[in-house]
């Protein structure tokens, strides 16, 4: 393997690249704390026959997954307005500094709408000054529409930093049939 294969960066996440609900965590604005995993997983069934006992002869794709955890170190109203479909980020009518976000409802209703693209790219290649596509896409892992999940353990103890991890769970890109892109996702056939 060529040394320039591998790998020893940070990444920073953006939710909605180059879409209106465009957010970037992993900066000084918004940092990470324990960083974030991406896990992309495939799903088999191996049939078996008599002959062979349980030794399978062949795997079967029946189905894959895609989930990621972003740990954020940062306490911010308006990211988890942007981020979570349920959650409202209301500001007192008269102290515009008061605000809360409040999280609730949504129950029954679909998440596929509220679906956007989560890309993890490594931080060398982030650019925060190149204002249409945030720096070098060639090393992302994106998954192509993902769905914010607010399963949050968050603790409050001595010598420890209050972090917020959000997942997400990737859905298949319904016009595609992709549901996770290595590289530049702009790159067309």
């Amino acid at each position: 393997m060529s040394q320039s294969n591998l790998q020893y960066t940070e990444a920073v996440v953006i939710w909605d690249l180059g879409g209106a609900d465009e957010l970037v965590l992993g900066t000084s604005e918004i940092p990470l704390k324990g960083g974030a995993t991406a896990n992309i997983t495939e799903e088999f069934w191996g049939p078996t026959y008599d002959a062979w006992g349980n030794t399978p002869v062949d795997q079967i794709k029946v189905g894959e997954s895609a989930q990621a955890t972003v740990n954020v170190g940062g306490f911010n109203l308006e990211m988890f307005a942007t981020l979570f479909p349920a959650a409202e980020l209301i500001t007192d009518q008269s102290d515009p500094t008061k605000k809360v976000v409040r999280f609730g409802g949504k129950v029954g209703e679909s998440m596929l709408p509220y679906a956007r693209s989560l890309t993890f790219r490594p931080k060398t290649l982030f650019d925060a000054s190149d204002a249409t596509g945030l720096g070098d896409a060639s090393q992302d892992v994106t998954f192509l529409k993902a769905i914010p999940r607010a399963n949050m353990s968050i603790t409050f103890a001595p010598q420890t930093e209050r972090v917020y991890p959000v997942e997400f769970v990737g859905v298949v890109d319904q016009a595609t049939g992709k549901l996770v892109a290595f590289g530049d996702n702009s790159a067309e056939a």
